[in-house]
């Protein structure tokens, strides 16, 4: 054949190669056919993939990506392009369908592994095949195609969820209908077969250091990848003894799923229920490629769930430096059966000299779901193995919103991990961490942070409200009292009694926190019904309940405050035997907020203010002098203290006009601190 004849087939090679990335300002490399691109979001979101590639295309744009599909799917596409050209590809995903025992088996194709496979071609037909002097030998087809095979594994840990996975490629070129004697010539400079793999990896971080300045809340929709094509060349021969290789391609990036209702401040009720389940994926890559300079895709991708989440409509935007023009798409996903759905995808791309680029996709998501019920149905299986356990429930995080997270959640706070409870609660808020604020609340009002005590509450009152409000409410008589309790921690008084309304069964804490509001309201006939109540209905309880001790002190505190002075006896002597001593029990509520955990001295002083108030100066002296010998150390044994010099001269000179100052002057200085 004569060379000139070489030349042509060899030039029309050539520019098969480069037409696939023609549309994108560079050509020439050899394997262009698979740039070309496959699957409908990927290429609607402008090519940045690399940290999303949760589906049949992460096969080609990061192999790690696969392991993080929630169904089995297959994907197909077939487009005309210019030229008589045709570009065409099928995959298949296989998520997490082996349950094997064996380690070998289990690493490979167990429960955290995924396999997938894929085949993409690209053919032109009806080249001219003519001799030096013009005689017409025929017409000739050129074809690529690649055969792709992926696997990646995933491992869970503290510090995220890290996949990694690889894909092995097999690439051939063929010329059908070249003439035999053509042929002769040409096949020592081409070869029909090579292999090569790519790798690639995902991170998602979850605890690791540096990240755990973020709540999960905002953190776990944030995704890092990066992937290295051709790690392994494969090539075409163009002459016996050399090669033209595939190019190696780096390309890592960054994916974010801002989830709209977590954006949107919590008093916007109504705006976040519109947006209920709404969410709008951003990706960022960046490629480097050879000797062309960097490349930098952008894109969107909304989730918009429609008709009770049945239907879903994914619009799509991107753009690039590689590029012309920016390319944009959507598709649709509808329920085929139970267990089946189609999701058809369309992108558009545009070139200011080639002609636009039209594209559908049809892909099937089928099997079992492998997504926050798979991961708490494996974490329960694991129950006892902390680890296994805990890396299961990480999964379902992982997947936040879901509806399994408030279990998983509770499950990692409460028992597996209890060192990050407060992490975890922040993620999911309402009434997960509703209640941990108010637990943090309550242990510093045993430390005496009264400003901190309130921070939280208030914290906590936010996060119950939106439930309390809902038409439904779900919410049991403790925590309906424990939302009071914020409120009353927070000195919001009438909002506590409006939520104790909605209490179905009276009980004594019902009357204590009732009764702590009606005496802070100033409502003393009120109070004394409740805490009489509380006192009388739980008198058999006092040496093991504070409550109830509580309740006769407020008993105490207001008949006196009635200048029921006899009756306020009754119920401070109570509170001054031997087995009351003992400290209160710390989670019980104790408000005003004292300095300790002890209420002997106020009852003590109290005593005292009651015999004085009845005119019996030396007794009312005598007992008042007892809070500063039995207990010199505590809040009324220190404020006697203070006081004793002038009391004590009052009564030697029998003095009853200062006496009655000082008793006046001791009742207003408790009743103001119980504000």
């Amino acid at each position: 054949m004569n060379k000139k004849n070489i030349i042509i087939v060899l030039t029309v090679l050539a520019l098969f190669s480069a037409r696939s990335l023609s549309a994108q300002g560079y050509g020439g490399y050899p394997g262009e056919f698979l740039r070309y691109g496959i699957g409908g979001r990927a290429l609607g979101m402008g090519r940045a993939f690399v940290a999303v590639a949760n589906d049949a295309s992460g096969i080609l744009w990061n192999p790690a990506g696969i392991v993080g599909a929630q169904y089995s799917e297959f994907n197909s596409m077939y487009s005309n392009l210019y030229y008589d050209s045709q570009f065409a590809n099928a995959g298949i995903i296989l998520p997490r369908i082996f349950n094997l025992k064996d380690p070998v088996g289990k690493y490979l194709l167990g429960k955290n592994s995924s396999i997938g496979f894929a085949w993409v071609g690209l053919a032109s037909a009806s080249y001219e095949q003519r001799t030096v002097t013009g005689v017409k030998l025929g017409d000739f087809n050129i074809g690529e195609n690649a055969f792709l095979l992926s696997w990646a594994h995933e491992n869970t840990g503290l510090w995220g969820i890290f996949r990694y996975g690889t894909t092995i490629k097999f690439v051939s070129q063929n010329f059908s209908g070249i003439q035999e004697e053509v042929y002769r010539e040409i096949q020592s400079h081409t070869r029909s077969w090579s292999g090569g793999i790519d790798i690639g990896m995902t991170f998602q971080p979850i605890h690791a250091p540096v990240f755990k300045v973020f709540a999960l809340r905002y953190l776990l929709p944030l995704r890092f990848g990066i992937n290295l094509q051709n790690i392994i060349q494969p090539g075409w021969r163009i002459h016996s003894n050399d090669s033209d290789r595939f190019p190696r391609v780096l390309r890592m990036g960054l994916s974010y799923r801002f989830i709209m209702k977590d954006w949107i401040p919590r008093s916007w009720t109504g705006v976040r229920k519109f947006f209920e389940g709404t969410e709008i994926l951003f990706a960022y890559d960046r490629e480097y490629y050879e000797a062309i300079p960097a490349g930098n895709y952008m894109g969107f991708e909304g989730m918009i769930p429609i008709k009770d989440n049945s239907f879903v409509f994914y619009p799509r935007f991107g753009f690039n430096n590689r590029s012309e023009g920016p390319s944009f798409g959507f598709g649709l996903q509808v329920p085929f059966t139970n267990k089946a759905s189609v999701r058809i995808d369309y992108v558009y791309g545009s070139h200011p000299y080639l002609p636009e680029d039209n594209r559908f996709f049809i892909s099937l998501k089928f099997g079992k779901q492998k997504g926050s019920k798979y991961f708490n149905n494996r974490a329960k299986l694991e129950k006892g193995n902390d680890p296994v356990e805990r890396n299961n429930l990480f999964r379902v995080l992982a997947l936040y919103p879901n509806s399994d997270i408030d279990a998983a959640v509770r499950d990692l706070a409460d028992r597996v991990d209890t060192l990050r409870a407060r992490r975890y609660y922040d993620l999911t808020g309402g009434l997960g961490r509703a209640e941990l604020l108010f637990r943090e609340a309550k242990k510093l009002l045993v430390k005496g942070d009264g400003h901190g005590a309130r921070k939280k509450a208030n914290e906590a009152a936010e996060e119950y409200l939106p439930i309390f409000n809902e038409e439904n409410n779900t919410l049991t008589d403790n925590q309906l009292m424990d939302f009071s309790e914020c409120y009353i921690i927070t000195e919001k008084m009438n909002d506590a009694l409006g939520i104790l309304q909605e209490v179905d069964k009276v009980s004594l804490r019902h009357y204590y926190l009732d009764g702590v509001c009606r005496k802070y309201n100033g409502q003393w006939d009120k109070a004394i019904e409740v805490f009489r109540k509380a006192a009388k209905q739980f008198e058999s309880e006092q040496d093991r309940n504070s409550m109830v001790r509580l309740s006769i002190l407020a008993l105490g505190e207001s008949l006196l405050k009635k200048k029921q002075y006899e009756s306020s006896l009754k119920a401070l002597e109570l509170l001054q035997k031997k087995t009351y001593i003992n400290k209160l029990s710390p989670e019980y509520p104790r408000y005003p907020i004292y300095n300790d955990l002890y209420i002997v001295d106020e009852a003590q002083f109290l005593t005292g203010v009651c015999y004085l108030s009845l005119g019996d100066y030396e007794r009312g002296v005598t007992e008042i002098m007892k809070t500063q010998r039995y207990y010199p150390n505590l809040d009324y044994g220190v404020y006697v203290g203070m006081h004793s010099t002038e009391l004590i001269q009052a009564l030697m000179a029998n003095d009853k006009e200062r006496l009655n100052s000082i008793t006046s002057e001791f009742t207003n200085d408790y009743f103001k601190y119980l504000r």
